[in-house]
């Protein structure tokens, strides 16, 4: 059974992972640092290390450099979570010697296939490959080759290439879209024709939003060109069957056959499609049964906002966010924390009814902004997202959301469900803490009393 070592500073990323991964046949084991999983690697072995990129004291790529200098774990399979996605940091963390990467919020079947490819265990292509013969550029640290593709998908290539290249290698490939603007991917070699001495096979490591459509932008022209060309041949060859009658009846026979190809390949299709809406209810249940149980799972009030951080940074995707309480004596909100502001940033007292925050919390209803939300919102008053966090109707405060991550382009139907979770479930957790806390309280000054008596 392979073992994956998981390692993430954060238990609810951790408990969200092992639920990913549980049932694969796989041999789950956890880490809470870089530093405690280097103590622990020679015990543990791991088959494959799912790293977190951003911990505190030893980040993820610190930690890749130092186990590719161990001659025993240097060709260990390491994918790296990373929760912004940008170019610099995936080029950070190739750098470091991982071998793929994903991003949060995570999809669990991007997780399984990754997981599955670094392990051998991928037996066919899941995606089809075209022939396609164009040049590409590779580059391989500060190298550059030319060469050029034998066959095309949107999960990797065949190239053939006039300098050899190293099994596990990460190269930077540049190659010409359907649009005229360069195609920049990363993929890693990951084998070598036995006996074609200058081809190998590259698989893409997992493309950004834009380049991914390029990509299929580019693979169903080239894959269009092809039908064309097949198209043009068929109907001569149509032209001098006609030319004999006694294939008239094959040709029926065989047209009836393709008719029926077609029909069973689209209820496979619909048949896909309806297995992948399951698999995305049972993803969302999962995630707001995580996300509800981890909210109520401890009284203490600084933990608790500590898990509300965690839920909207890792099930959400948000990179900058606020949490306002309600002051019932003011009749204003104030910030109680928040993620991804500059220390500078002062947040003033919010009247209820005033502005999109005040306007938002006194009427009760989640707030989105109109339009696209991809860019943000650096006015600490305009969040692109507010949400009212509310106890039995009542408004005890708000969470505010000025930005998500690159990679998370527009809101999911889940992020819909999380919100309205968190509305009432944060609330409910933040409200249970403060009245515990009050009472935790009020219990010390009685037993001081009472301990005072008793002297």
């Amino acid at each position: 059974m392979p073992k994956i070592l998981l390692v993430d500073d954060v238990d609810l990323f951790l408990e969200l992972e092992r639920s990913y991964l549980e049932g694969c046949g796989y041999d789950l084991v956890t880490a809470s640092s870089g530093e405690e999983t280097l103590k622990r690697l020679d015990k543990v072995v791991p088959d494959l290390l799912l790293l977190d990129f951003y911990m505190p004291g030893m980040d993820g790529d610190e930690v890749c450099r130092l186990i590719r200098k161990n001659e025993r774990w240097k060709k260990l399979p390491v994918i790296m979570i990373t929760a912004a996605g940008k170019p610099e940091e995936v080029r950070q963390c190739l750098q470091a010697g991982c071998d793929d990467y994903i991003t949060k919020p995570v999809n669990k079947q991007e997780l399984r296939e990754k997981v599955q490819r670094l392990l051998g265990e991928v037996k066919r292509r899941s995606a089809e490959r075209i022939p396609v013969k164009m040049p590409v550029e590779l580059r391989e640290g500060g190298r550059l080759h030319v060469a050029r593709t034998e066959d095309l998908s949107s999960s990797g290539a065949y190239l053939k290439s006039p300098v050899p290249l190293e099994k596990n290698t990460t190269v930077e490939i540049r190659l010409e879209s359907a649009e005229d603007k360069p195609l920049r991917l990363y993929g890693k070699i990951k084998r070598s024709a036995q006996k074609t001495e200058d081809g190998c096979g590259v698989y893409f490591i997992y493309p950004d939003p834009k380049s991914k459509i390029q990509l299929a932008t580019l693979i169903r022209s080239k894959k269009a060109q092809q039908l064309q060309t097949e198209g043009v041949q068929e109907k001569l060859s149509r032209r001098l069957l006609s030319l004999e009658e006694e294939c008239a009846g094959l040709r029926t026979e065989q047209d009836d056959a393709l008719r029926r190809i077609g029909e069973l390949e689209q209820e496979n299709l619909e048949f896909a499609n309806q297995l992948v809406q399951v698999e995305d209810v049972n993803n969302n249940l999962t995630n707001l049964y995580i996300a509800s149980s981890r909210l109520h799972s401890t009284l203490d009030r600084e933990e608790t906002l500590e898990i509300i951080k965690e839920v909207v940074i890792n099930f959400v995707g948000a990179e900058k966010f606020a949490v306002f309480l309600f002051d019932k004596a003011t009749e204003r909100l104030t910030f109680e924390t928040g993620e991804g502001f500059d220390e500078e940033n002062d947040f003033p007292e919010i009247p209820l009814g005033e502005g999109v925050l005040g306007e938002t919390a006194a009427g009760g209803e989640n707030y989105f902004v109109a339009g696209s939300i991809s860019e943000g919102s650096d006015d600490l008053l305009s969040p692109i997202i507010a949400i009212p966090l509310m106890i039995n109707g009542k408004m005890i405060g708000l969470l505010a959301i000025y930005r998500l991550f690159i990679q998370k382009e527009q809101l999911e139907s889940i992020d819909y469900q999380l919100f309205s979770m968190l509305g009432e479930h944060a609330a409910s957790a933040l409200f249970s803490s403060t009245l515990y806390g009050k009472s935790e309280r009020k219990r010390q000054t009685y037993q001081g009393f009472v301990d005072l008596l008793l002297k």
